[in-house]
């Protein structure tokens, strides 16, 4: 199962080295820094918890879940419009929709989820950034045919945010009253990166608070796995946990030499 979005420093291409490290007697999946949710989409289970701090990202995923036929109907309608547009047009289009997007943005609405999807898929390399006033900002993409959904995928991503607790809110949140037998996978920005996705970042003293929890709920016998950059910081952090390097490519930077390099993966289990 495919997501539904695209995402910077989403995990489609680490997708095997991801699901092979995965225990395979996981009764219930964490995941704290959501995204596009490439490793839930991809994987089984019996129940999750998926949170995020972005309200609008959270609001689709609830959308998908709760109303995937008006969600549906409202893709159909902009896709219409979109397509039948000349390419200054749909310049043009896209910029009023990101201003409608940018005024609602607090709003938890069907229409707010159809323009999230929208903006993700006529923005520039599908990057969703925010200014320091919050504001989504990222620039049009230049697409000149757009295909919004794939009803029966989206259909299926439904289904499979129904067997789903869904949170907005701090990471902290998604990791409490955790019991064995639970799998946790952080995938938070990573350290030393571009991290203004949304105003604020995340700063080193939020990876530190990071690396506390994950201790936490390794004393508690929580099964727990981590990706993050190959830093001395990061290693530092996790020294006394097992740290395996691998290969890695990152499609959505705009300078192809930054585009390959290595990361971590961090188990608190053998």
């Amino acid at each position: 199962m495919e997501p539904i979005i695209k995402w910077a420093g989403g995990k489609r291409q680490l997708l095997p080295e991801i699901k092979k490290r995965i225990p395979p007697d996981i009764k219930k999946y964490v995941e704290p820094f959501f995204g596009g949710g490439a490793v839930f989409f991809d994987i089984d289970f019996e129940r999750a918890v998926i949170s995020d701090t972005n309200e609008q990202l959270i609001n689709m995923y609830k959308m998908v879940r709760e109303m995937p036929f008006q969600l549906i109907e409202q893709l159909e309608h902009i896709q219409k419009e979109y397509n039948m547009l000349s390419h200054d047009e749909q310049s043009s289009f896209y910029y009023d929709k990101r201003t409608e997007f940018n005024t609602m943005r607090n709003a938890n609405s069907i229409e707010g989820a159809a323009l999230f999807i929208f903006l993700n898929k006529t923005c520039y390399n599908g990057l969703y950034r925010e200014n320091a006033s919050g504001e989504y900002n990222t620039p049009f993409g230049k697409r000149k045919q757009i295909s919004l959904y794939d009803e029966v995928k989206l259909l299926e991503c439904s289904e499979k945010l129904k067997r789903t607790k869904i949170i907005c809110g701090d990471f902290s949140e998604a990791c409490k009253n955790l019991r064995v037998g639970t799998f946790v996978y952080f995938d938070s920005p990573y350290y030393d990166t571009f991290d203004t996705y949304q105003a604020g970042g995340f700063t080193e003293a939020e990876h530190i608070r990071l690396a506390e929890l994950f201790n936490a709920l390794s004393e508690r016998n929580i099964k727990c796995m981590l990706s993050n950059s190959d830093t001395e910081f990061i290693r530092k952090l996790y020294s006394e946990y097992v740290i395996e390097t691998v290969e890695v490519k990152r499609m959505i930077n705009c300078d192809g030499k930054k585009r390959s390099g290595t990361e971590i993966i961090v188990k608190n289990f053998k």
